[in-house]
């Protein structure tokens, strides 16, 4: 007979405000995507206006959320009561700190409409939907599981609880990986067409073994499909004693066809390209006097907001208890809106410093090879907030100086390996060479390839990328695989040595 008992106990959430989860949002918008923000908002809230220079713009004046050019810079943290944006300021950056940033809000919006149609319970649901606001453009975690769902998963739950939770996090996972576009939710491209392979293919290993095969080899023995010929992967696998199936030229050609028919990163299915209609805007400019340089939020775009001084007006003149409540309501979500967006823009000005005193040498020469290995996790621990926050914060925006305008992104660059040169450089480039064996970026290795194809073609030969790659070792003490040069190549759009002119 079975037994039921209550137990007590004391748990600590952290829940969400609107205003916080608006302020949230907000961050990640690039400069296109708040203007129309800002648009609705304006339509919508009657005590938020527009304002140009000392003139006060209300929505209904104009017909519509025009966008006004200003003269003189303005800035919201100037004319919002110091209260509240102190107050906005501590609470906004709390959660900033501490909630993984969704990438790219279309692909999430595209899995929570169809999260919605699946009856599961409120538990599940909800790790569902954190689940999806930790996904990047790729479709891929921002944060790993066990860090995103740290203290569900902390030990001192017990057992029973910790096993219950896993199974929760289990189930909203498998059900996000089988939406539309499937193979979202998972640590990188590789457990992604794992993941994929498993759900289409796992009624047809019964049927066809070589769709077992296929799954195994992905699992189990991925390396073998770096070259991606037939011959390399029959000799790779049936040389393998482990391995307790050989596998035909044929096999071989089908494994691979199934596998090119996978997507590595599903979540770029929804991740429109920019069209020659389309433009840039950039979301801060970096200016210089001298060697100094100073952030400016690109104000010219983003239209000035005010809490409309006629609505506090009539707060205090109306008799009507409901009309008052409705016209409070108003004015909060109105100087909520105008916090969101002075955070939005201390942020970035806060991450732009950093990024600017990282990459100096960049900024003040314009040349690529002079940017330095940055990380955004680097950036998060100098600012003391979460890598998270810094994320949010560059997704999808610009910023302008005196070299062009680079998506923010750019600026984060990984180190390559360089090896110390024994004889002294004869490049006028040596910033490059780093011959004391500092790694040089993607970004430079990439202008050092252009800068060697530019020479020789000036001359009339081609170069393989086996010669690119001695060559960037023997002048630039840059060693990277022959591989990896033509991984750079194509994403410089330059043909391979047949294709070239």
């Amino acid at each position: 007979m079975q037994q039921m008992a209550q137990t007590l106990g004391q748990r600590l959430e952290q829940r969400m405000s609107q205003s916080q989860i608006q302020s949230l949002d907000i961050l990640a918008m690039p400069t296109v995507e708040l203007r129309e923000r800002i648009a609705e908002e304006l339509a919508e809230n009657p005590a938020l206006e527009l304002i140009h220079g000392t003139q006060q713009v209300s929505p209904a004046s104009t017909g519509q959320a025009k966008l006004l050019e200003r003269k003189e810079p303005y800035y919201r943290n100037d004319r919002t009561s110091s209260s509240f944006s102190t107050e906005a300021s501590d609470v906004f950056q709390t959660f900033l700190e501490n909630i993984p940033a969704p990438q790219q809000q279309s692909l999430q919006s595209h899995l929570l409409e169809q999260l919605f149609v699946h009856k599961l319970d409120p538990l599940t649901a909800s790790f569902a939907e954190r689940i999806i606001g930790n996904l990047t453009n790729d479709g891929f975690h921002v944060v790993p599981l066990n860090e995103l769902f740290k203290t569900e998963l902390s030990k001192n739950k017990g057992e029973k609880a910790l096993a219950f939770t896993r199974h929760k996090i289990s189930h909203a996972l498998s059900v996000i990986r089988r939406l539309d576009p499937i193979g979202c939710a998972t640590r990188d491209f590789k457990q992604s067409l794992l993941v994929q392979a498993k759900i289409l293919f796992h009624k047809k290993t019964e049927i066809d073994p070589v769709y077992a095969y296929t799954i195994d080899i992905l699992a189990n023995h991925f390396a073998y499909l770096e070259k991606a010929r037939p011959y390399s992967l029959v000799r790779a696998v049936n040389e393998d004693s482990t391995i307790p199936y050989k596998l035909t030229q044929e096999n071989a050609e089908d494994i691979l066809s199934l596998i090119a028919s996978l997507n590595p990163f599903p979540g770029r299915v929804l991740t429109a390209d920019i069209t020659p209609d389309e433009y840039i805007i950039p979301t801060a400019s970096i200016e210089r006097t001298g060697e100094e340089f100073s952030i400016k939020i690109n104000d010219f775009e983003i239209p000035l907001l005010t809490v409309s001084p006629e609505l506090q007006d009539l707060i205090h003149h109306t008799k009507d208890a409901a009309a008052k409540t409705y016209i409070k309501e108003q004015i909060q979500k109105a100087k909520a809106f105008i916090g969101s967006l002075n955070q939005r823009e201390k942020t970035i000005v806060e991450v732009l410093r950093k990024i600017v005193s990282a990459q100096e040498a960049f900024f003040l020469t314009g040349d690529k090879r002079r940017l330095v290995p940055l990380t955004q996790q680097q950036i998060a621990r100098e600012l003391d907030i979460h890598e998270s926050t810094v994320s949010r914060t560059v997704a999808g925006k610009y910023v302008q100086c005196q070299w062009g305008t680079f998506e923010i992104q750019y600026f984060f660059t990984n180190a390559i390996a360089v090896q110390p040169q024994s004889s002294p450089q004869t490049s006028s480039q040596s910033d490059v060479s780093a011959s004391d064996g500092t790694p040089a970026t993607r970004e430079g290795v990439k202008d050092c390839i252009k800068e060697l194809l530019t020479e020789y073609a000036a001359n009339g030969s081609k170069l393989s990328d086996q010669k690119i790659s001695d060559l960037l070792q023997a002048k630039y003490g840059i060693s990277i695989a022959r591989r990896t040069v033509a991984k750079y190549r194509k994403e410089l759009d330059i043909g391979s040595l047949y294709n070239r002119a």
